[in-house]
């Protein structure tokens, strides 16, 4: 049994990044744990504390606990830090707390954001993600990987577009990601966007294409231990 960790920014990004993936592993009898980042919410709203902001915080939380039930996902914490205003923490506030989230879980794999990801959030997420995961005595990371998330790593930053090398087969798994997805419904788009339904399967099937499957989750490989 492996035990595998996701940083995810936001509630949601768990599935739109991995899910397919993430339900292989519990298939696989893999141990399957999941911290979320910021709220995913606030950056909608004027008033952070008002009770419509709040409300849907909590359906939000709602939401990810009934996807991950669903998937047999286990959630270790909502941080719950402001929506897209990761960049005004101190530099290693989220850093110490992945690490020692990752000291005491002791994760095999480790899957994350994209660092050029259009969302501020996400880039901050795989930047703390990326330092926890150094060499240490407390733990060995044997692989790290950074998924793709549909409208936000398709417009990447910097021109550092996302350039993936590591395929993960889910065709077994497309119809119960997609029970996954519609947990979160009200993330969901109608086509043609990227985040629709038909455009998330779409996108797995071109994944898939590129290296002879059907469907595939696709990842950037930041280290592999064999």
């Amino acid at each position: 049994m492996k035990k595998i960790f996701v940083v995810a920014a936001h509630p949601d990004d768990e599935v739109l990044g991995c899910g397919g993936t993430l339900l292989k592993h519990v298939n696989n009898n893999d141990k399957v744990y999941i911290l979320f980042v910021s709220e995913g919410v606030s950056g909608r709203h004027k008033n952070k504390n008002s009770k419509e902001c709040l409300k849907e915080i909590s359906k939000r939380k709602q939401m990810a606990k009934q996807a991950c039930k669903y998937g047999k996902f286990e959630i270790v914490d909502f941080l719950d830090l402001n929506n897209l205003e990761l960049d005004k923490y101190p530099h290693n506030y989220l850093t110490n707390i992945i690490y020692n989230y990752f000291k005491k879980y002791k994760p095999d794999v480790v899957y994350t954001h994209y660092e050029s990801d259009l969302n501020i959030d996400h880039n901050q997420t795989f930047i703390s993600t990326f330092i926890a995961s150094r060499p240490n005595n407390d733990f060995k990371i044997k692989k790290l990987l950074s998924f793709e998330i549909p409208s936000s790593t398709d417009w990447a930053i910097n021109k550092k577009i996302f350039v993936p090398n590591y395929f993960v087969d889910i065709e077994k798994f497309k119809k119960i990601k997609e029970k996954l997805l519609k947990f979160y419904k009200y993330e969901l788009r109608k086509p043609p966007h990227p985040r629709s339904i038909k455009n998330i399967n779409a996108l797995s099937n071109y994944r898939g294409g590129t290296v002879g499957l059907n469907n595939a989750e696709a990842f950037l490989i930041h280290k592999i231990l064999n």
